[in-house]
């Protein structure tokens, strides 16, 4: 009985294993595959910022703080203006987005908005702002390197951890955080990303320098480094890399598309 149970389980793993390699290839041929693939190109001009919801659909904020949104075949099918620069959004699932100001966030859709203020006791220095679940978010608060996570309905700080400032030889410039699956990843510009749990207990390192962007596809974390793809597994912490684009400003995944955003274009493909 224990050899069936250490047989499947080798089984299992062999088939999680082959279903990425696959995966992979599939990747590799539609990022070089371009020509055979290609659904849409749109002409856009002055990107500052590129999305994908879980569905797919496509976001880009650009200079003059426009929203627009595209479905996965190219079709323009919202747009919206802000009324000044969002420090952060996030599609999050495409129903309920998220956006943070100078002094106030919201999850929003078009028929409803739930707004609050950073309250002073959240933090002293909220450097990075980012949704956590259905209703909290996370602040990372410059002025003594803490992670706070809270619940705004009740005004209440949830959780609050330290990050380790003796890992940096530096003063750390921390420019991007995101939640995922009850992971937390931030990212310092020298350093690379640091990955938290739901406590804001530091728990792994990916040491990797001048990274802006991170996102993620299934149980993988990918980034672009110019002219080149990096994914890292979240559960064995495994790597890979595929060619990119050099000129290409932001390289977004799904499982069925491709999106690659220039300075004066996107184009849409799809995935084999």
């Amino acid at each position: 009985m224990r050899h069936m149970t250490e047989n499947r389980l080798v089984l299992r793993l062999s088939l999680h294993r082959m279903k990425r390699i696959l995966s992979f290839l599939f990747l590799s041929l539609s990022i070089h595959a371009y020509s055979q693939t290609l659904i849409a190109s749109i002409e856009i001009s002055n990107v500052r910022s590129a999305y994908v919801d879980r569905p797919g659909d496509l976001y880009i904020l650009q200079n003059n703080n426009t929203l627009k949104k595209y479905d996965t075949l190219g079709v323009l099918v919202s747009e919206q203006r802000f009324p000044e620069s969002p420090a952060t959004f996030d599609p999050r699932d495409g129903a309920r987005l998220f956006a943070c100001f100078s002094s106030t966030c919201s999850f929003f859709s078009e028929e409803t908005k739930q707004e609050f203020k950073i309250e002073p006791h959240y933090a002293i220095d909220p450097q990075l702002i980012c949704s956590s679940g259905d209703h909290n978010f996370w602040i990372l608060d410059q002025s003594d390197l803490s992670l706070k996570r809270i619940n705004p309905t009740q005004s209440k700080v949830m959780t609050d951890a330290l990050i380790d400032q003796k890992q940096f030889s530096h003063t750390a410039d921390f420019i991007f955080m995101r939640e995922y699956q009850n992971f937390l990843f931030v990212i310092e510009k020298k350093t690379g990303i640091l990955i938290f749990n739901s406590l804001g207990k530091q728990i792994k390192k990916i040491l990797v320098a001048d990274v802006e962007y991170l996102n993620f596809l299934g149980e993988e974390l990918y980034y672009k480094q110019k002219d080149k793809l990096f994914f890292y597994d979240l559960f064995d912490a495994s790597t890979r890399e595929s060619p990119a684009d050099l000129a290409c400003q932001f390289l977004l995944l799904t499982n069925a598309r491709t999106y690659l955003i220039y300075e004066n274009k996107i184009d849409i493909f799809k995935n084999p």
